[in-house]
């Protein structure tokens, strides 16, 4: 109360000069005889009893005439996305914006108004004691909001208490923004004044309300008059689901950012145009988020919980309700992963007994249609699905995007589950196999590659049935078994270079950066993802829109300082929800310098040099025989050879490990360049060569 009321007090001195300014007037006009003393006694008596008057009149108005106070998130529009809160907002800020990562961050163009504008704001309240005061210590409240098809906007509530009723502050509003240069004008809404002050160079309009105790402000003016809208009928504030979220982080954290699922995916749409569909069903199935954040030297952190809706997706529900498993697949993911993510329940039976459950009591149209899939693909191929598919697997199911390997020009999808039994999930996946075969006319051998056989089998509608679309890329895959792991993948070259990243001994758990973020997380999860950024870097274009795209290839060092980021999610009566963010400054590497050597005889040169070489066709060998067991048992002995775009760049057959009969190469765009033949690795024949527009341009014999 001591606060506020000397703020009250602060105020006065600038009421007291315009009193003395037009007493000073009207003085002016009186004629000085010898009262004149008696009369410059009577007008400070006057002035003083003004100003107590004034003061009395203020402590009154704002100490003991009823507040009319509201919450502030009560003001807040039920259409925001994010929501963020801080009880003391300068201080905060100060601290996040101190931290190394907002300065790395703080550099990005699409920042660098924001942190621009609020680093202004920041010095305007630390030269004004006043107005650091007013504003310091109150609950600040900004909430993020879609506004139309391409944009977005914020809403900002400062709870000003009972310096609200103040009617000197309100009005220093107009004069605020002319001395800031801008046109201001007044109209009303609902009863509720709202100042509007006009940007001449920008043409932005920021509205500026007082509504009850909270002081509004947003470059949105719909956005405002929804909050007074609001205030008639809350919605956010009063929703069970957000009330739980508040509490379970209220206090916490440098502030707290709370998560409307509902409308998150349309205000991420303006960034991202395919988030994928593990996001979409995780937000179709989730109401609100509370998080605390924190920042440090090292990364950006956020946990809290996140509350299942009313109406979840079906095998988001039962994931949810299915507790969770030990995360352990990274042992056998190779180091050239991207994207990891892992999926944990305590087992099988229990997972499908809860969708069965979920699907009965919420969709029975589409536990009919479940019920009756199953009882097709059953059937069909005379197997019991929970006993030979469900009955070998336990609770740990792992999907890992990769890098490229040894025989790919694009991304790589692998699927691990983890057995139970990994001689029963051997037997079981063969009988299946055998089932299969018998009803298809697809006739692929399984190979081996140096112990690791490979197989394939269709498997169209086992995965979707009982995971939704999560693994609708895994319908008719290439498998294989390593360790305790029955190994899927879209592609035979995918698993092969999978297959050879493992024999190799280059796998994810020699990630220095995944070490150091898994170490942070609970041994167990029910969902459990990293993102390596650099490596993930080529595979984000397709997901963003292509104003994002183009912001990040300008900041790509900065968002490369942010090497991986990491989510775990642990299922509960309210889900737990944890994700980190690492910092690393990002340096450019020093393109290679060729080392000075000391000088060596020509015996230890000839010596390093056939050391070199062997080394050297080891490694060719060890590619060729890789490329030529893909070709000769994958490709129908026909290598394909890619340009870095990923158009083709030459085709040719081959037998033995060598080209062998017809050969074509062909321009970028897909323009024949030449066609010719080999025999035994060396060309033969008569060899055309043609011009980019089609036109024969050569021949030429071998």
């Amino acid at each position: 109360m001591e606060e506020n009321l000397s703020e009250t007090v602060r105020l006065a001195p600038e009421t007291t000069d315009e009193i003395s300014q037009n007493t000073a007037v009207n003085t002016e006009t009186i004629p000085k005889p010898r009262r004149s003393r008696r009369v410059l006694k009577i007008v400070l008596l006057s002035l003083a009893a003004l100003l107590g008057g004034y003061l009395a009149w203020s402590a009154y108005r704002v100490w003991l005439t009823p507040d009319g106070r509201i919450q502030q998130i009560y003001l807040v529009p039920r259409d925001a996305a994010v929501i963020l809160h801080s009880s003391e907002p300068i201080a905060d800020w100060k601290r996040f914006t101190e931290s190394a990562p907002w300065k790395t961050l703080g550099r990005a163009e699409s920042l660098a108004d924001i942190a621009e504008t609020i680093s202004g704001l920041e010095k305007t309240l630390n030269q004004n004691r006043l107005l650091s005061g007013i504003v310091g210590r109150r609950d600040l409240m900004i909430s993020l909001h879609r506004t139309r098809s391409t944009n977005w906007d914020f809403l900002a509530l400062v709870d000003m208490k009972k310096i609200s009723k103040m009617r000197a502050l309100k009005n220093q509003l107009e004069t605020v923004g002319e001395l800031a240069g801008m046109s201001v004008t007044e109209r009303e809404y609902k009863g509720i004044k709202i100042t509007e002050m006009r940007d001449p160079d920008t043409r932005d309009v920021l509205h500026v309300a007082f509504i009850d105790n909270h002081l509004a402000v947003s470059y949105s003016g719909t956005l405002l008059q929804a909050a007074i809208d609001e205030r008639e009928d809350p919605a956010i504030g009063l929703d069970p689901a957000f009330i739980d979220a508040e509490r379970a982080v209220a206090g916490k954290g440098l502030c707290r950012v709370w998560i409307n699922y509902e409308r998150l995916p349309g205000l991420l749409s303006l960034w991202i145009s395919s988030p994928g569909r593990w996001f979409d069903a995780f937000c179709s199935s989730m109401d609100f988020a509370g998080l605390a954040l924190g920042v440090g030297l090292e990364r950006i952190e956020v946990d809290g919980v996140s509350i299942l809706g009313e109406d979840p997706d079906p095998y988001t529900a039962a994931l949810i309700s299915s507790g969770k498993a030990p995360v352990k697949a990274h042992t056998i993911m190779p180091a050239r992963t991207a994207f990891y993510a892992n999926v944990g329940f305590g087992d099988p039976a229990t997972f499908v007994s809860e969708l069965e459950r979920v699907l009965a009591s919420g969709d029975p149209a589409a536990y009919d249609g479940y019920q009756k899939t199953r009882a097709q693909i059953e059937k069909y191929f005379d197997i019991s699905l929970t006993d030979d598919f469900l009955g070998w697997m336990s609770g740990e199911i792992a999907f890992a995007e990769l890098e490229p390997g040894l025989l790919g020009r694009e991304g790589e999808f692998i699927l691990a589950v983890r057995a139970g039994d990994i001689k029963k999930a051997r037997e079981s996946m063969a009988l299946i196999e055998k089932r299969v075969r018998g009803r298809t006319p697809i006739r692929v051998e399984a190979v081996d590659y140096n112990g690791y056989e490979i197989n394939y089998v269709e498997l169209k509608g086992f995965f979707r049935l009982f995971f939704g679309g999560l693994f609708s890329r895994f319908e008719t895959p290439y498998y294989t078994y390593v360790d305790d792991y029955v190994v899927f993948s879209n592609r035979s070259s995918s698993l092969l270079s999978m297959v050879e990243d493992h024999r190799q001994g280059n796998l994810l758990t020699g990630d220095e950066g995944f070490r150091r973020a898994f170490s942070r997380t609970e041994g167990s999860s029910t969902v459990f993802a990293w993102l390596d950024t650099r490596r993930f870097w080529p595979l984000l274009q397709p997901m963003m829109t292509a104003d994002t795209w183009g912001d990040m290839q300008k900041n790509r060092e900065i968002v490369w300082s942010f090497p991986s980021m990491t989510l775990q999610i642990v299922a509960s009566r309210n889900t737990s929800l944890d994700l980190t963010v690492d910092y690393l400054p990002w340096e450019e590497r020093p393109e290679a310098v060729e080392d000075t050597l000391p000088e060596m005889d020509s015996t230890e040169a000839d010596a390093a040099d056939d050391a070199m070489n062997e080394e050297a066709d080891s490694e060719r060998e060890l590619m060729s025989e890789l490329k030529r067991f893909h070709v000769e048992q994958f490709e129908g002995n026909v290598l394909r050879e890619f340009y870095g775009s990923g158009s083709l760049r030459s085709e040719s057959e081959v037998k033995g490990g060598r080209r062998h009969g017809r050969y074509r190469e062909f321009y970028e765009d897909g323009a024949l360049l030449l066609r010719g033949k080999y025999s035994a690795g060396r060309p033969r024949g008569t060899w055309k060569y043609y011009t980019p527009d089609g036109k024969f341009e050569r021949k030429e014999r071998f």
